[in-house]
């Protein structure tokens, strides 16, 4: 509940500092830079089959929905997620994007369509699942980062 509540508190108040210089990305906390100094990049299948990159929403606020669809916990905090998305929906600068760290690729193209998220692209990894969770650092899901890409 907390999560939640801090997800739709802090994410619309960061956009009242638009303003504000935004530090260089070495600064940033939820920036992860790889041994050469890029900022860390990956590259899902989204549900339609297309490949869909972080670096596609360069210049982007994206906020990152780490879940499963066999994690109850997850889909517990879907209404939350709905209705930050349904306020934020006005904000072309804000993306979302759903990871799923599923492994069976039909059970959870059916889950995203019970869910019926109003916009926001899904994803899958799969196989990069453990990649993904070293690379942000995460030791269980559900788990909301976001990038100031």
């Amino acid at each position: 509940m907390i999560k939640k509540l801090l997800l739709i508190t802090l994410i619309p108040f960061t956009f009242a500092f638009t303003s504000a210089p935004a530090p260089a990305p070495t600064a940033l906390s939820h920036s992860r830079l790889l041994p050469n100094g890029e900022t860390v990049n990956f590259t899902l299948k989204d549900n339609t089959g297309k490949n869909v990159s972080l670096s596609d929403f360069k210049g982007k606020f994206v906020v990152i929905d780490f879940w499963a669809s066999w994690c109850a916990p997850c889909r517990e905090e879907l209404p939350a997620t709905r209705k930050l998305m349904e306020d934020m929906s006005d904000n072309d600068k804000v993306v979302f994007l759903f990871v799923s760290f599923d492994r069976d690729e039909d059970l959870w193209k059916d889950k995203v369509d019970d869910e019926k998220l109003p916009g926001g692209v899904q994803l899958i990894a799969g196989e990069s699942s453990e990649d993904l969770k070293s690379t942000f650092n995460l030791d269980g899901i559900p788990h909301y980062t976001w990038i100031n890409s």
